[in-house]
């Protein structure tokens, strides 16, 4: 699956969620790694793919966790920081 640039900023903001509030800090890290090498997907520099059938078993499974936190772990209008939503 190819994914558009603004299915790539979605994702980052989703994983930037996950790696300011997730209480798991394996997998906050993941999510950080991952939404910073996204970053740098349009350079290439970390030879990440916008197909998303061509990243790696942990980074695709990073990417749908945060997908999955997305009404969760949210980011409001105006905040600095995301916060959990009961």
């Amino acid at each position: 699956m190819k994914l558009k640039v603004s299915d790539i900023q979605t994702m980052m903001q989703y994983l930037r969620n996950v790696a300011e509030v997730d209480p798991n800090d394996e997998i906050a890290n993941r999510a950080s790694s991952l939404a910073w090498r996204l970053e740098g997907a349009g350079t290439s520099v970390f030879d990440m793919s916008d197909n998303f059938n061509k990243w790696s078993e942990e980074d695709q499974l990073t990417a749908r966790y945060a997908i999955s936190k997305r009404n969760k772990y949210r980011l409001t209008p105006g905040a600095r920081h995301a916060t959990i939503v009961a």
